[in-house]
């Protein structure tokens, strides 16, 4: 009888692991399942800005590089909401070039990034996850890229620092003039740039 209780409270204490294994496994798989599904609501939003810019093009004064702030000020399209989070898609790093005619798309929200994906499947676009952009050099996978500001009286005229062309349509929008480089922008302002850091690693959602 001893032998009977025994095992019968091994059996139950096997069973109780197994359930708790399959719970553990089912509640992985319907995480994983909902990840998916932000990376491709990112993927679609990706599309639709490419789509938009891309037949609005001419409207735009730089018809190479078009950033989604610029289309958002256009009425074309409404902020992007980031899929992962109650904030918006970055409207500042994220655009669209035209490169033969071609657009490829580049759309950041929150720590993800899409970069010049020309969409032909879905499932053939990386996407990254990168960390905020920094002076200081820290960690492995670093990508390098000189960023923009104006200084005033020895003070950065904005609190952040942008790409090339994003900080020439930040100016030509706030100064009504219609420069192209930020060479051309020193008649408005000191330009002042540094090179700016961060890590940049693929983030696998397959």
């Amino acid at each position: 009888m001893l032998n009977n209780k025994g095992y019968g409270k091994y059996e139950v204490l096997t069973i109780i692991v197994l359930l708790m294994g399959l719970f553990c496994y089912g509640s992985f798989k319907i995480v994983k399942r909902v990840e998916l599904q932000k990376f491709d609501t990112m993927k679609d939003s990706a599309i639709n800005f490419s789509k938009v810019t891309a037949t609005n093009i001419a409207s735009f004064h730089n018809t190479e590089t078009v950033y989604l702030d610029e289309v958002i000020d256009e009425n074309l399209i409404s902020k992007i909401k980031s899929p992962f989070s109650s904030n918006y898609c970055d409207g500042s790093e994220s655009k669209v070039e035209m490169i033969d005619g071609v657009p490829y798309v580049t759309l950041k929200c929150d720590d993800y990034l899409i970069e010049r994906a020309k969409f032909s499947d879905k499932s053939g676009v990386n996407i990254y996850k990168v960390t905020p952009w920094s002076r200081n050099k820290s960690g492995d996978d670093l990508e390098n890229k000189v960023l923009y500001n104006c200084s005033v009286n020895g003070k950065d005229l904005y609190s952040n620092y942008y790409e090339e062309l994003y900080f020439v349509s930040l100016v030509n929008k706030e100064n009504h003039t219609d420069y192209y480089f930020s060479n051309e922008v020193n008649s408005t302002c000191n330009v002042v740039s540094y090179n700016f850091y961060r890590n940049k690693i693929v983030h696998v959602v397959d």
